[in-house]
């Protein structure tokens, strides 16, 4: 059975990943909407042990690379 929806389709820029003291990821999605029509962020963490814990675990561990390799060389 296929996923209903693939992660890696919401836009990087929409996300803020951060791993808490305990380990937790925590995953906040920016809603996209606009003035009084604008819902609240969604918020997820996920611990060791739940499925998707791996995935996003991986995903902020890509992001730290990729924002290591763009700070300049001094």
């Amino acid at each position: 059975m296929e996923p209903l929806h693939d992660s890696a389709a919401l836009p990087d820029d929409r996300l803020s990943l951060e791993q808490r003291s305990d380990g937790a990821v925590l995953v906040r999605v920016r809603s996209a909407g606009q003035g009084k029509d604008k819902l609240p962020d969604a918020v997820f963490a996920f611990r060791c042990g739940d499925p998707q814990y791996a995935y996003w675990l991986e995903r902020l561990s890509g992001q730290a690379h990729s924002r290591s390799r763009q700070l300049p060389s001094s």
